[in-house]
C-alpha cells in the first residue's frame, strides 16, 4: 500500500462523539467544561442559517450547543455535542428560558461560582445566538453571553485555567492522529507572531480547516465588548491564544477544539457587573485539502465583514492639513527637531528628551529619518511653497550622498557607521532601496538614483546568498546573517524596489527579480510573514503592479491579520481600532507603521485591486490617526512639538503608556502623507466620505506634480446613501471633468451606503 493510500484509509476509522442520551438536567461545579455522554438531537431548539444548524441546549440543563452542517440533504454534526458557551468551573449557567426568534434565540438562566469571601455566589446570565450574514457567503452565528454579578468572582486558576471559549469540533484516534489527521488540517492561529515565536496583540480569531471530516471552522472574539480581562485574571493577549487544542481521553483518543485559549493567569478575579463574552461562530463544508494560502483568502474574505468600523472623531479632529501645517513648522524647530552633525544638518529620531526608552546620539542622526520626512515634504512644497522649508530640505538633501558607502556597496542608516556595520534588514531594504530613490527621482538627483541602484545590486546578491528567505540581522560588509531571526516579508520591500530600478532604466530583468521575490513569498509559510507591516503591503502593490492578483490579494490579506480589528476598553484616550500592529510581537500600534501600512493600498487600489474592506480600515485610520497627538481634546492647545506625533499608543498588554517611547520625528513624514492622501489634491464637502488620492506613490518628478489626471476613491463608510460636492485643489480653481466609470459627472456626486465609486479628474 501506497504512503497516500495507507494514511487515507484512516476516513473510515474517525469517530466523531455523538451519543443518543439526553442531556443532563441538573449541574455541578464542573459542568461548565465539555461533557459528551449526551447529544442535542432530540429536545433541542435549532436556528438555521445556510448550511449550519445550531442546536441550543434545553432548558433545565447546561447552557450548551452543537452545530451541525447540510450534507447530502442531511445534517450531520459539525461539532462534537455540548459546547459550553463559557468553558470553566465557575460559569455553570443553567438555563431557565429559552425563547426562539426570527433571527436567533434568547436564553437566560442563573450561574453559580465562588465569591472572594469564599462562600458560593449565585448571578443571573443572559444570552442571545443571532444568525447574522455580514456577506452571503459567510453566514455567522454570532453568541452574545453575559453575566450579571452582583459581586466579583474567584476564579478557580488551579487545574484549567478559567474562562476560555473552545469549540469542541472531532475525536479520533492517538494512532489515526499521528498516521494521518494531523497532516490533513490547516490551522491559521492568532495572535502573529514574530519569527522566533513571540507573540503580538492583533487579530483575534481562528482558522481550521480539517479535511479528515471535510469541513473548516472559523471563530472570531469581540474583545471590544470583553471589557473584563486585566491583569487581575487573564491580560487579553499577554496569556490568551486563538488556537487549537487537543485532549487525551483515558481510552486514548485524542479530541480536537478551537477556540480562546489560556494556559496561564495573572489573577482571579472577575469584577463585578456585568461581564461580556462576544464571539462570532462559521463552519462550511470543504472536502479538498486547500493550501494555506487558499485558507487565508477564504478565511479573511469570511472576516472582513464582521470588521465593524466607528464613525466618530477624536475630539482634537480638525483637519490633516492644519496637522501637516504644524508638523512642517514642528520640523524646523531646530533646538527640539533638528541635529548638527561634521557639518551635515540633520533630524533626530526623537524630539529632543521626549523618549522615556531612548536617548539620541549627540554625534550621529539616521537615513529613516530623513528619507520618511523628505519624501512627502518635497511633494508637499509642490502645492504649499515655503523658502523656509525649502532650505530645510535641500539641507537634507544635501544629507543623501553621505549615506552612501562605496567600499560596500550599500547605503547605511547611520551618517556615522559603526565598525562591523550591522543592519536590521527592513531599514536599508526601506529606507534605502525604496524611499532614497523616490527621493532622488523627484529631486532629479542622478546621483541619488545612482547610489541606489549599485545598492540594489547588492541587494540581489542576497537574495540570491538567501534564496529570498532574507534573515533579520546581518553584517553589510559580508552579508552574513547574525542571530536566528528571519524577516521573510522584507522580500516585499525588495520586490518593490526591484521594479524602481526597473522604471528608472528599463531593465526588465529587475522585473523578474521583483517577480521571483513574490513567488517566494507566495510559497512560505504563512505563519513566518509577519515582521512590519508595511513590508506586506509593499510586497502586494509589487505583485498588481506584475499582474500576480492572486498573490497580491494574499499578502494583502497576510497584512490585515496584523491590524486591530477591535478597541482597547482599557484605553480611555485613544481607539486603537483599524490600526495597525507596529510589528510582530511589539504589542501597540505605531503613528509611521499606521501610514505606511495603508500608503500603497492607493497604488494597488490605482492598479485594480479594490475591495470594501480595506477602504473601511483606511476610513477608520483616516479618523483614530489624530489620537498620536498629544492633547488630543476639543480645546487642544499649541504645545512643544504639538504636531509631532507619538511613537506609541497604549494598550492592555503594556500598561498603556502611551507616547512613552517619544515623539517620533522619524513619523512626523506620515503626518503630511495623511495629508496628501485625504486632503490635498481633492476634498469632499461631506467629511463622513472619504476622498483618498490612488497617485502619490506614482509621482516620480516633483515638476510634474501634481498630475493633470488624477485618480481618486470615494468612500461612504455610512449606512445611509450620502451626496456630496467634489473640488479638485489641485486644479487652482480652473476647469475641471469629473467622470465615474469613463462617464462624465457633475461635482456633485452620490454614494450607496458601505460602497465606493472611482472618480478621474481631468484639468
Amino acid at each position: 500500500m501506497s504512503q497516500f493510500n495507507r494514511r487515507g484509509f484512516m476516513r473510515t476509522l474517525l469517530v466523531t462523539a455523538v451519543g443518543a442520551v439526553p442531556a443532563r438536567a441538573a449541574v455541578s461545579n464542573k459542568s461548565a467544561w465539555p461533557f459528551f455522554d449526551s447529544d442535542l438531537s432530540s429536545s433541542s431548539t435549532t436556528l438555521e442559517h445556510g448550511h449550519q444548524q445550531l442546536r441550543i441546549s434545553p432548558s433545565g440543563s447546561p447552557l450548551a450547543f452543537q452545530n451541525f452542517l447540510r450534507i447530502d440533504d442531511q445534517w450531520k454534526p459539525a461539532t462534537l455535542p455540548n459546547n459550553p458557551f463559557i468553558a470553566g468551573d465557575s460559569f455553570s449557567l443553567v438555563t431557565s428560558k429559552i425563547q426562539r426568534e426570527d433571527s436567533g434565540i434568547r436564553c437566560a438562566g442563573q450561574g453559580k461560582a465562588e465569591g472572594t469571601d469564599g462562600k458560593s455566589l449565585s448571578y443571573n446570565w443572559d444570552s442571545e445566538v443571532s444568525a447574522v450574514s455580514p456577506a452571503t457567503d459567510a453566514p455567522w452565528f454570532r453568541f452574545r453571553t453575559t453575566l450579571h454579578l452582583p459581586a466579583a468572582v474567584r476564579l478557580r486558576q488551579d487545574t484549567r485555567i478559567e474562562p476560555q471559549i473552545i469549540t469542541w469540533l472531532s475525536s479520533s484516534s492517538t494512532l489515526m492522529e499521528g498516521q494521518s489527521g494531523s497532516w490533513r488540517r490547516v490551522l491559521l492561529e492568532q495572535p502573529t507572531r514574530n519569527s522566533l515565536g513571540t507573540y503580538g496583540n492583533d487579530l483575534p480569531a481562528v482558522y481550521l480547516l480539517d479535511q479528515t471530516v471535510g469541513i473548516e471552522t472559523m471563530m472570531y472574539f469581540d474583545f471590544s465588548e470583553m471589557s473584563w480581562m486585566s491583569t487581575q485574571n487573564l491580560p487579553r493577549f499577554l496569556v490568551y491564544r486563538c488556537s487549537n487544542i487537543s485532549q487525551i481521553e483515558r481510552d486514548g483518543s485524542q479530541r480536537l477544539g478551537i477556540g480562546l485559549l489560556a494556559n496561564q493567569a495573572t489573577g482571579n478575579i472577575l469584577p463585578e457587573g456585568d461581564i461580556s463574552f462576544t464571539y462570532w461562530l462559521l463552519q462550511r463544508p470543504m472536502t479538498r485539502l486547500l493550501t494555506a494560502q487558499e485558507s487565508v483568502a477564504r478565511w479573511m474574505q469570511a472576516l472582513l465583514p464582521l470588521f465593524e468600523e466607528k464613525l466618530t472623531w477624536p475630539d482634537c479632529a480638525t483637519s490633516w492639513k492644519e496637522f501637516a501645517a504644524g508638523t512642517v513648522e514642528d520640523l524646523q524647530d531646530k533646538a527640539s527637531a533638528q541635529i548638527e552633525v561634521l557639518g551635515h544638518t540633520g533630524l533626530r529620531a526623537y524630539v529632543k528628551a521626549s523618549s522615556q526608552l531612548w536617548k539620541d546620539a549627540p554625534d550621529n542622526f539616521e537615513l529613516m529619518t530623513i528619507a520618511d520626512v523628505l519624501w512627502p515634504s518635497l511633494l508637499y512644497l509642490r502645492l504649499h511653497p515655503s523658502a523656509a522649508f525649502q532650505r530645510e530640505c535641500d539641507d537634507l538633501l544635501a544629507d543623501l550622498p553621505a549615506f552612501y558607502r562605496p567600499d560596500t556597496h550599500s547605503i547605511s542608516n547611520d551618517l556615522v557607521r559603526h565598525k562591523d556595520e550591522r543592519a536590521d534588514s527592513w531599514y536599508p531594504f526601506e529606507n534605502s532601496l525604496i524611499k532614497y530613490p523616490m527621493i532622488g527621482t523627484l529631486a532629479g538627483s542622478k546621483e541619488t538614483t545612482d547610489h541606489f541602484l549599485d545598492a540594489f545590486r547588492t541587494a540581489q546578491k542576497m537574495a540570491a546568498q538567501y534564496n529570498y528567505l532574507f534573515p533579520i540581522y546581518y553584517q553589510v560588509a559580508s552579508l552574513q546573517a547574525e542571530g536566528a531571526g528571519t524577516n521573510y516579508a522584507v522580500g516585499g520591500l525588495y520586490a518593490w524596489a526591484a521594479i524602481l530600478a526597473n522604471k528608472l532604466t528599463g531593465d526588465r530583468q529587475y522585473l523578474e527579480e521583483a517577480r521571483r521575490a513574490i513567488h517566494v513569498l507566495y510559497t512560505v509559510p504563512a505563519e513566518r510573514l509577519f515582521h512590519e507591516p508595511q513590508e506586506l503591503a509593499y510586497g502586494a502593490l509589487a505583485a498588481t503592479e506584475l499582474g500576480m492578483e492572486q498573490e497580491a490579494k494574499y499578502l494583502l490579506y497576510q497584512q490585515l491579520r496584523m491590524f486591530y480589528w477591535y478597541s482597547d476598553a482599557s484605553q480611555k484616550s485613544h481607539d486603537i481600532r483599524g490600526m495597525v500592529q507596529a510589528a510582530a510581537s511589539i504589542l501597540y500600534p505605531a503613528f509611521k507603521e499606521n501610514v505606511e501600512a495603508i500608503l500603497p493600498w492607493t497604488g494597488v487600489m490605482k492598479r485594480g485591486i479594490v475591495f470594501e474592506g480595506l477602504l473601511r480600515f483606511m476610513d477608520q485610520q483616516r479618523r483614530n490617526n489624530f489620537y498620536f497627538f498629544e492633547d488630543c481634546s476639543a480645546n487642544r492647545k499649541r504645545g512643544s512639538s504639538a504636531f509631532i506625533p507619538f511613537e506609541n499608543l497604549g494598550t492592555l498588554e503594556l500598561g498603556g503608556m502611551t507616547g512613552n517611547v517619544g515623539k517620533e520625528i522619524y513619523g512626523a513624514g506620515e503626518s503630511i502623507w495623511m495629508y496628501l492622501m485625504f486632503e490635498a489634491l481633492g476634498q469632499v464637502s461631506d467629511r463622513e466620505l472619504m476622498l483618498v488620492n490612488l497617485d502619490l506613490l506614482d509621482a516620480l518628478n516633483a515638476k510634474a506634480f501634481p498630475p493633470r489626471q488624477l485618480n481618486f476613491i470615494l468612500y461612504n463608510p455610512t449606512a445611509v446613501t450620502r451626496s456630496a460636492t467634489i473640488a479638485i485643489s489641485a486644479a487652482s480653481q480652473g476647469p475641471v471633468r469629473l467622470s465615474v466609470n469613463g462617464k462624465t459627472t457633475s461635482e456633485t456626486v452620490q454614494v450607496p451606503r458601505q460602497s465606493f465609486i472611482r472618480l478621474l479628474a481631468d484639468f
